[in-house]
């Protein structure tokens, strides 16, 4: 007698029963076609049935269908994590806010889908080499604002170091540029000890000096990671150009 029964899912989903067994297990279907089995009546009646297209992280991101779940042992899983986080970074306005870097930076569409990312993630990630490392978007293609399996990679921390930029600064100087004593100073920070290349007339003969200097230095961390990283981010590491507006 329950068969046809239409509910709304409190996600704002209608759903009807196309097979009921008991109230322990009955098959519904959405809108879109979209059927899922062995769902307790209570739950449909009472509107508890996720449906797992539907975007639940910044309206965005969505968990889907597939083997890849987001709680291994009542615990986020790592990738689950890495994913939310990417996704916070592109979408969600408060994060925009204070973090300006990623108000144009947007995430491929395939990767909405958790499973897809998944799916990309495992065939990436090595957990015996790559515990600390991170996710990057523009090692590989400099200037790069889209994650997607093209673009992205994993790298370790320094490397992704080598890379970051002050945001939210009116820059008026060139980069690794600044003033001391109406001469200009090149800058370096290197293995985290900041050093001091020298001074000069022109801000471009500063940068010349820091450019020189920080292509050396990101060659030099290239090559101690060469064994552990893959040879398309080395190949990019080694041909790294830095520019005057970096």
């Amino acid at each position: 007698m329950r068969l046809g029964e239409k509910h709304f899912t409190n996600q704002g989903y209608l759903v009807t029963i196309v097979e009921y067994f008991n109230s322990r297990s009955c098959s519904i279907k959405f809108e879109d076609g979209t059927i899922l089995q062995n769902k307790l009546y209570g739950d449909v009646k009472n509107g508890n049935i996720k449906h797992l297209l539907h975007p639940t992280v910044c309206n965005v991101g969505y968990l889907g269908y597939g083997m890849y779940r987001a709680y291994e042992k009542s615990k986020l899983t790592k990738c689950y994590t890495i994913w939310h986080s990417m996704i916070l970074r592109c979408f969600s306005k408060k994060y925009n806010k204070k973090h300006s870097s990623y108000q144009k930076v947007s995430v491929e569409v395939e990767w909405y889908n958790f499973q897809n990312f998944a799916e990309w993630y495992y065939e990436n990630y090595n957990p015996e080499i790559m515990d600390d490392w991170h996710l990057d978007k523009d090692i590989l293609i400099k200037g790069n604002k889209i994650y997607s399996p093209e673009t992205c990679c994993f790298v370790p921390q320094e490397i992704n170091k080598l890379f970051v930029k002050m945001y939210g600064l009116k820059r008026t100087l060139p980069v690794g540029v600044s003033v001391d004593k109406n001469k200009f100073v090149a800058r370096l920070s290197k293995y985290r000890v900041e050093h001091i290349l020298g001074y000069f007339n022109t801000p471009e003969e500063a940068f010349q000096v820091y450019k020189t200097a920080k292509e050396q230095y990101i060659k030099e961390v290239a090559d101690k990671w060469k064994d552990q990283i893959t040879k398309q981010i080395y190949n990019a590491l080694i041909n790294y150009k830095v520019e005057i507006d970096d």
